[in-house]
């Protein structure tokens, strides 16, 4: 992540001119978001925006892959993103990608779903395929349905592959398949088996749906906070880095870090970049640590016997 704050980066360049000696100047910025972020925060802050500084951002919803690189290509200025910047995407090299706020991942199951919670290693032999039923890992007598976003390094799913595998693209065995998280929370509601990743702050007032603990956490605001719920991740504003942001940009990602912004981010538990200090300087630590968690614990080698047979 940027050590730059936004709003300072923004007032470096905001005297600057596009190439040609035209200042941009205009009232309406193009971008886009995918469904976590867009949910989460983008259509709020673009309605307070353009209440507050008389100022557009029409943001439509795309998968976070097709955002980014809407962005990449230079069809439109800016994206709200559940992910950061992905290594192996070359046309993602160029993009900066600014965090906003902090949002919990959680593990949604049906209410009716008795199961308590789930270790981070249960999680990732579910995700592997390894654990195939309920009952494994202290739930009713049936089988996991394992619900996941069919697009490639969707937000939700890139966090939560990449804690558990470290490497956000990992395949994983889910066998049912939805365009974004809001349809995957809508099929686990109706599914007393299903299971699926998603947002907190998409689902906290969902009642159709319950979160499961996490090495016995719940993901709360206050546990994001703390560092003790561990399935967190950044919300990103991604723009074209070799390209001057128009006023319009500048004045809406100073408005997104503006502590009058912070009330309703945390009303929908997301916790605001700049209340995070603890996170933002261990993001790298507690990635390790997720890791570490997940290793594998030794084989245990028997003794050798004296070959007597008793």
């Amino acid at each position: 992540m940027r050590a730059l704050s936004l709003p300072l980066l923004f007032l470096l360049l905001g005297a600057a001119f596009i190439p040609g000696g035209a200042p941009r100047a205009q009232n309406l910025i193009e971008g886009r978001a995918d469904s976590v972020a867009l949910r989460a925060f983008g259509s709020e802050a673009a309605r307070l925006f353009q209440l507050n500084e008389r100022r557009r951002v029409r943001l439509s919803m795309q998968s976070t892959v097709s955002a980014i690189e809407a962005v990449a290509r230079g069809e439109v200025e800016i994206a709200l993103t559940a992910r950061g910047q992905h290594a192996l995407k070359p046309d993602e090299a160029t993009l900066d990608f600014y965090p906003v706020a902090w949002e919990a991942l959680v593990l949604l199951a049906h209410p009716g779903n008795p199961t308590p919670g789930l270790s981070l290693r249960q999680l990732r032999d579910i995700y592997l395929g390894k654990i195939t039923r309920w009952d494994e890992v202290g739930g009713p007598a049936a089988p996991i349905n394992l619900y996941a976003v069919a697009g490639p390094l969707d937000g939700a799913e890139y966090g939560l592959r990449r804690a558990l595998f470290g490497a956000g693209h990992r395949p994983v065995a889910a066998t049912r398949w939805y365009l974004n998280t809001e349809q995957l929370e809508a099929a686990v509601a109706i599914d007393p088996n299903g299971l699926g990743v998603s947002a907190l702050s998409n689902t906290h007032a969902n009642l159709r749906l319950r979160a499961l603990r996490i090495e016995g956490v719940t993901p709360l605001l206050k546990t994001i906070r703390s560092g003790e719920y561990l399935l967190t991740t950044p919300l990103y504003f991604v723009h074209r880095g070799d390209l001057i942001p128009s006023e319009v940009a500048m004045h809406f990602v100073r408005f997104l870090e503006a502590p009058a912004n912070a009330s309703w981010m945390k009303r929908r538990k997301l916790l605001p970049i700049r209340e995070a200090r603890l996170l933002n300087r261990t993001f790298a630590v507690r990635e390790q640590r997720l890791l570490e968690l997940l290793r594998e614990p030794a084989a245990t080698v028997a003794p050798a016997g004296d070959g007597s047979g008793q």
